[in-house]
């Protein structure tokens, strides 16, 4: 049972504390360099034992492989690196020239494409920040633009990270494609996934949609599962054409566009400024877009660590990805926002006093504040 090199060799030792061997040095001995190379091999081999048996399980693993592996096994998929995020507001003051009394008005509608950069300065280092979709701003009739989402709000949510693309050529069915994204910086949520018909394909192609994300599955779906592998990189998997959805052809082409963190280093940014600023020319005057902070950045995090997935795969197993007791709020809430939250207790409105039954109660502290 000894692990230890010299307890090892002690036991050998005490083996061979026969008559025949009794008085025997053993330390000035050919029979003590036997007895090294025994005990060392035994060392070895114990401790390899005990490794290996200690990553068989989920509480007692060490490697980040491993906690991940078996997080997944229970439906868990550890949180990867996230973005900082910023509010901004977006307005530009065109004016307008007065032609004879009818004022000159630019344009009608100005857009500021997916992936617009703007940079800020966060702790003496310049960091860039992206949009997530296309904003519109129309003219309200005096020459005034004011951008917003597509939800209607004029607080355009900005991303710290760079845009990357990852390009993918569908093989035979016969074939084991593996679909590696080779980036541990990845944040998950920015993924965005679209099927082309063949290589040469314009803009005919289908979006497919993170299987989190997703009420209903059925042989039609386009949906893919993205996970983390050994390695840190992340990869995308599809359904197999059955009814976990459906899956792309032979010769498809997959496009994978997302955004790379450095997670908490873009904490903190106050001041932004559009890396390419648009003007617009009235009577010959520039009039640039002013940018306004809402809200500075926050919720960069790095990857989720191991110590957290230990703590929350299980409870999101036991969950089952339902809201019934305080202890589904709990792991649901926690595992989706675990970046921004430093902790939360939940109840049931049972326990409130006064009681409220009906209801739950979240109560959330927050990394920034």
């Amino acid at each position: 049972t000894a692990l230890d090199f010299d307890a090892i060799k002690t036991n050998l030792k005490t083996h061979f504390n026969t008559a025949e061997w009794n008085d025997f040095d053993f330390e000035a001995s050919g029979l003590s360099n036997l007895l090294d190379v025994l005990a060392y091999n035994s060392h070895y081999n114990g401790l390899i034992a005990n490794f290996a048996l200690n990553e068989s399980f989920l509480n007692s693993a060490q490697l980040r492989s491993s906690v991940v592996s078996h997080a997944e096994n229970l439906g868990y998929y550890p949180r990867s690196t996230t973005c900082a995020q910023a509010l901004i507001t977006i307005n530009i003051d065109t004016g307008s020239v007065q032609n004879g009394g009818v004022p000159d008005i630019v344009t009608t509608n100005v857009t500021i494409n997916n992936g617009s950069t703007f940079t800020a300065n966060v702790d003496g280092t310049v960091r860039e920040f992206q949009t997530t979709e296309d904003i519109t701003a129309t003219n309200d009739g005096t020459g005034k633009f004011s951008f917003t989402t597509s939800a209607g709000s004029t607080e355009i949510p900005i991303k710290e990270g760079k845009l990357k693309t990852k390009t993918f050529i569908v093989g035979n069915s016969t074939d084991d494609t593996i679909y590696i994204i080779p980036d541990s910086t990845i944040d998950t949520s920015t993924i965005t996934v679209k099927v082309f018909e063949t290589v040469a394909s314009g803009s005919d192609h289908t979006v497919y949609t993170n299987v989190k994300n997703t009420v209903s599955v059925n042989s039609e779906s386009t949906v893919y599962i993205i996970r983390e592998v050994p390695n840190g990189y992340y990869e995308i998997t599809f359904s197999e054409g059955n009814v976990l959805g459906k899956a792309p052809a032979t010769g498809n082409k997959i496009e994978v566009s997302y955004l790379s963190t450095k997670g908490p280093d873009g904490n903190g940014a106050v001041s932004f400024v559009s890396a390419t600023p648009a003007t617009y020319s009235v009577g010959g005057a520039p009039k640039y877009a002013v940018i306004k902070t809402e809200a500075n950045s926050s919720g960069g995090a790095d990857a989720e660590s191991i110590s957290s997935i230990k703590l929350n795969a299980p409870t999101a197993f036991a969950a089952q990805q339902r809201m019934v007791t305080a202890e589904d709020y709990k792991t649901i809430i926690f595992g989706r926002y675990s970046a921004i939250l430093d902790d939360i207790i939940c109840w049931g409105g049972q326990d409130n006093v006064p009681a409220t039954y009906g209801n739950t109660y979240v109560c959330m502290k927050f990394k920034d504040g």
